[in-house]
């Protein structure tokens, strides 16, 4: 029972981890690509933008996975 329930923490933690992680690196992606990032994104409907941020969060995906084993 305490094994699936620190298996149930540690994945809550992970997924926070790896959220931030992501969140910060939008932020960075989105400061060198284009000043208006999210606007283009989310008013404009802006298809390549959002392939980016795509590509961003299974690349991170990956690599957060790739740690963790």
């Amino acid at each position: 029972m305490w094994r699936i329930l620190s298996n149930i923490v540690e994945i809550f933690v992970y997924a926070t981890v790896y959220m931030i992680i992501v969140l910060i690196s939008m932020k960075i992606v989105g400061a060198t690509i284009s000043s208006d990032f999210e606007r283009k994104i989310t008013e404009e409907g802006n298809t390549g933008f959002s392939l980016i941020c795509a590509a961003l969060f299974i690349g991170m995906a990956l690599l957060v996975s790739s740690i963790l084993r």
